[in-house]
């Protein structure tokens, strides 16, 4: 783990050593949690909501409800109850299929053996598998590890990505291939190291097992596989990935690639990566609706914060800001901004998380970046609390960016982006003089209502809601939909009636996303809280005994 300090005391490892011992067991108990998830919402999808178990807390909705996956999970966290853990996503369960037959994995990071110890034992030697990572080793330690692979496991293939300057090959995503033809495509925000999967909270997106296409459909079936093989080209040695992942179709994939990769784009390509192409997105397609604009937020929930600025406009208040503020709607309304937000750890976070004082090397703020711009991220600055996501110890390694709207009956989510990337320019992209210069491989995936809302199979018009999910109400409700105004007529209030009649060509869908977060947010209380930063000293005991090292 990479860290300035560390702890004086070592018994985070006895404590994990035990935890593996178990590992078996809960294992198995959050394989048949996750399928008793599935089934709760196959049930949903396929009847009516007067039907379930949750309508007898709540009065019936004349309007049926839907609930839609968003194929967007949290992973499980070791030390957590295993409620918190209902619906989540476990490294073997990607991975240590025995059917899998070739794996690429991507990642800045990677333990081959803590790999390939959660691959099928069935199949461990045999797995044909490449990897992308990127590594900051010598030449001298690249060129052992390389060897070291390949005399252990013959049939793994090593890639080192080259970044330019202070740039990182950050990505993390896998491709899937099995012996019955089908693929699966995973962005998710955790290296391939063991303790990213152990007790910190990430999440996952997964496409599901994709089919081929006809053989003679050579051309991609949508944006998401086009944008999907425009980043993959972007690989060294990578055609042979391409052709193959070209085969598939994502057709039925909800959600919008937002890459970035190294380079200096201009013109049209300037919007195809970083920022841009965020803001391009959520320009031509996220429609939000004027009540869901006022007294919305905008939040960047990050594990680490670059070097922005001596001035808030000189980047996170000024291009940045403006593309997490952008909409379809935008240019027609007089205030269409969010609240800015940043959610990040305290020192407090830290000391009291599962993990301890040695979870802070996962999140290298420095205070060389942090002291030059304090003057105007002390504003922004949110704590970690998650105890309705059962996150409230399980520190943040997973990156999110968010518009959110909170009503007194739920939080209404405009957009999600999963991602791995920090609050950073070179992750995100800066412009000067009409130039737009990327310095690191970031990929994260954008989700909003719209993109479900032809998921309905009956001709019904469906009405999409993104809500925010919790422990206790894995299901929320919008409060009571009714048609809209051009359905009502000139009744008014009295519209408001009993009368199901008038619903039946309408129905609303539901995407819960489980934020990671706790709303409201919880604003820093300086000087109170601290901000957590690798390389400085704070005082305080751990749940492992340990202490800093000065």
């Amino acid at each position: 783990m990479e860290g300035s300090h560390l702890p004086k005391s070592d018994n985070i490892t006895a404590e994990s050593s035990d935890a593996e011992q178990h590992r078996p067991a809960a294992a198995a108990a959050l394989l048949l949690d996750e399928e008793l998830d599935r089934n709760v919402i196959k049930r949903r999808l396929s009847s009516d909501a007067s039907t379930n178990e949750k309508d007898a807390k709540k009065p019936r909705e004349s309007v049926p409800l839907r609930y839609i996956d968003p194929s967007i999970h949290l992973t499980t966290v070791q030390r957590a109850p295993a409620a918190h853990n209902m619906g989540c996503v476990f490294l073997e369960s990607l991975i240590g299929d025995a059917d899998l037959e070739f794996m690429v994995q991507i990642n800045y990071m990677v333990d081959i053996d803590f790999i390939m110890a959660k691959v099928h034992e069935s199949i461990r030697d045999e797995l044909r598998t490449i990897v992308y990572h990127g590594l900051r080793l010598t030449q001298d330690k690249l060129l052992r590890m390389e060897t070291n692979t390949r005399l252990k496991y013959p049939n793994i293939t090593l890639h080192r990505v080259p970044v330019p300057g202070i740039g990182t090959h950050h990505t993390k995503a896998m491709l899937l291939f099995y012996r019955d033809g089908a693929m699966q495509f995973v962005v998710h925000t955790a290296n391939m190291i063991e303790p990213d999967w152990r007790n910190k909270t990430q999440a996952v997106f997964t496409t599901g097992r994709l089919s081929k296409k006809p053989p003679s459909s050579a051309l991609p079936t949508c944006a998401f596989e086009r944008d999907l093989l425009e980043y993959l080209q972007c690989y060294h040695n990578s055609n042979g990935i391409v052709g193959r992942v070209s085969q598939y179709d994502f057709t039925d994939v909800r959600g919008v690639l937002i890459g970035s990769v190294p380079g200096k784009f201009t013109g049209l390509t300037k919007n195809k990566w970083g920022h841009l192409r965020l803001r391009t997105v959520l320009r031509q397609q996220v429609e939000i609706a004027k009540e869901h604009v006022l007294g919305s937020k905008i939040i960047c929930q990050i594990s680490s914060v670059g070097s922005l600025g001596k001035e808030s406009q000189d980047w996170l208040r000024g291009e940045f800001e403006m593309s997490l503020n952008a909409h379809r709607n935008s240019n027609y309304m007089a205030s269409s901004k969010g609240d800015f937000t940043v959610i990040y750890p305290t020192a407090e976070n830290v000391r009291t998380s599962y993990d301890g004082w040695s979870m802070g090397g996962s999140l290298p703020f420095r205070s060389t970046s942090y002291n030059k711009q304090a003057h105007y991220m002390n504003p922004l600055l949110h704590s970690w609390r998650a105890i309705k996501s059962g996150r409230e110890r399980s520190m943040p390694h997973i990156k999110t960016f968010t518009r959110v709207t909170s009503k007194a009956h739920g939080d209404y989510i405009s957009w999600f982006l999963l991602t791995s990337a920090n609050l950073s320019k070179p992750a995100w992209g800066t412009m000067k003089n009409d130039v737009f210069a990327i310095q690191s491989y970031e990929l994260g995936v954008l989700v909003f209502p719209g993109l479900f809302e032809d998921l309905n199979e009956s001709g019904e018009s469906l009405q999409v809601y993104m809500m925010n999910a919790t422990v206790d109400d894995p299901y929320p409700e919008p409060l009571s939909p009714h048609p809209s105004s051009s359905d009502q007529g000139d009744q008014g209030e009295e519209s408001d009636t009993n009368d199901d009649s008038k619903y039946t060509q309408h129905s609303i869908g539901v995407v819960p996303i489980r934020l990671p977060y706790d709303l409201p947010l919880k604003k820093y209380e300086f000087p109170r809280d601290q901000v957590w930063l690798m390389d400085k000293y704070f005082q305080g005991m751990d749940d492992f005994g340990s202490t800093l090292d000065m």
